[in-house]
């Protein structure tokens, strides 16, 4: 994933669908790994260092919840803020918030979703 469509994404300045197509094939490739080899790679580009804000966090959860992005790409794009050192939390909340993204053991329910935009909004 590139880091700059990526903090684009999360500034609002690449819609969620466009966002979902630049890296869909990236993201599909490293499940279909993952489902047949038990492997697949998260990458992610250098970028400079970015502070990944409340409105970021919300523009990425209202993005599943409206059903604009999958959770499969949130999910993964929360990896690679998680493991790029690019990435910092601008606080708690945030950190919660994307590492509820990133927990892929089962995909969240609208409730949840909303419930954890709610979080972000305090």
């Amino acid at each position: 994933m590139e880091h700059a469509s990526l903090v684009a994404f999360l500034e609002g300045k690449l819609a969620p669908e466009q966002f979902g197509d630049e890296v869909g094939a990236e993201v599909s490739a490293c499940n279909q790994a993952f489902r047949s080899k038990g492997l697949g790679y998260i990458v992610v580009s250098d970028g400079p260092c970015t502070i990944v804000t409340r409105d970021h966090a919300k523009r990425l959860l209202e993005a599943v919840a409206d059903q604009r992005l999958t959770f499969q790409i949130a999910n993964y794009a929360a990896d690679c803020i998680i493991m790029s050192d690019d990435f910092e939390f601008a606080d708690d909340a945030v950190n919660e918030a994307i590492y509820f993204v990133e927990d892929d053991s089962v995909a969240p329910t609208l409730e949840e979703v909303r419930a954890a935009i709610e979080q972000l909004s305090r």
